[in-house]
């Protein structure tokens, strides 16, 4: 975020604490604009999923189930027949918003990205391990909890995390973000002893790979990254402000009419009336608690018994 840009917002205090752990998806949302991640992540108003999310859940869904499959077995007819049969249940669960256009879109951008897959390697050679396909990475660093799930990883002689892109490549300085963390589960592994050569990052529909070795410098900046965005979220919390980032993402932002920094006359985040409005706009919301899904597939994790 740029702080030229950034919009101080009081909220009421609602009596909610932030998650237990971080995710690097929490990361990125409190980068983009950290009211959002107010509104999603501590007061627990759900984000509906936006087209390209779903087009994503779609193909990482359908990859995860296709290398599951025996080697020999990954053809190409295959993994149409996943795509087919997914995306079928997908538009189905999703048909009350899906407008007739959003239906061909999902069916084109999903057939591109798995046209890209089968460009870019030969599934057939691709040897791995079950467990190593979403596998979740965990570990403690300054006290800060990490939680989240890998696409991939390969060992064949160079341990390798990947992570699938529905998108097209972006420039450079775009990068940032997306290898930060793929660094951050590499550093989350090596933390419980498994040492990682090389993260990449598979751009589907434009055919582009992006490697990098996971060399220490990098490793300890996602780690920094880490627990200083996990002591602002801390501070924001304690101080009841939380700082808005106008601009393009505000446009598919689903808080943008509780926004006061965005709508003049939105109500003060948290309010009664805040809440009001954001059921108004058929948002649902979301209690955590150590029944949730938030704790689902988390029985693994070493800070479970603290809470979640």
């Amino acid at each position: 975020m740029s702080d030229d840009k950034l919009v101080a917002v009081k909220v009421t205090d609602i009596g909610n604490q932030l998650p237990n752990h971080v995710s690097p998806s929490q990361l990125s949302s409190f980068d983009r604009c950290s009211l959002a991640y107010w509104f999603s992540s501590v007061a627990g108003w759900r984000e509906p999923a936006g087209l390209p999310q779903i087009i994503g859940t779609l193909v990482h869904d359908v990859l995860e189930n296709f290398l599951k499959i025996k080697a020999e077995n990954r053809t190409k007819e295959l993994a149409w027949n996943l795509l087919r049969d997914t995306g079928e249940t997908v538009i189905n669960n999703n048909k009350s918003w899906l407008k007739e256009e959003d239906v061909v879109t999902l069916k084109d951008k999903s057939a591109e990205s798995m046209k890209g897959y089968f460009d870019l390697e030969d599934p057939a050679t691709l040897q791995i391990d079950i467990e190593d396909l979403e596998r979740p990475v965990t570990a403690i660093f300054e006290s800060v909890k990490l939680y989240g799930r890998l696409d991939r990883m390969t060992r064949d002689g160079i341990v390798r995390i990947t992570d699938y892109k529905t998108s097209k490549r972006p420039a450079p300085q775009y990068l940032t973000d997306s290898l930060r963390q793929v660094m951050l589960y590499a550093a989350g592994l090596k933390a419980n002893g498994l040492d990682v050569d090389e993260v990449e990052l598979i751009y589907l529909p434009g055919r582009a790979r992006v490697r990098r070795p996971t060399y220490k410098s990098a490793l300890d900046r996602a780690i920094q990254h880490l627990v200083t965005t996990r002591r602002k979220m801390d501070s924001s919390l304690e101080k009841l402000t939380w700082m808005a980032n106008p601009g393009n993402a505000c446009k598919s932002c689903a808080f943008i009419k509780a926004c006061p920094a965005k709508t003049a006359k939105a109500p003060t985040p948290g309010s009664k009336e805040s809440e009001d409005l954001l059921q108004a706009l058929n948002l649902e919301k979301r209690i955590r608690s150590k029944s949730s899904s938030e704790t689902a597939g988390m029985e693994m994790l070493p800070f479970v018994e603290e809470g979640l």
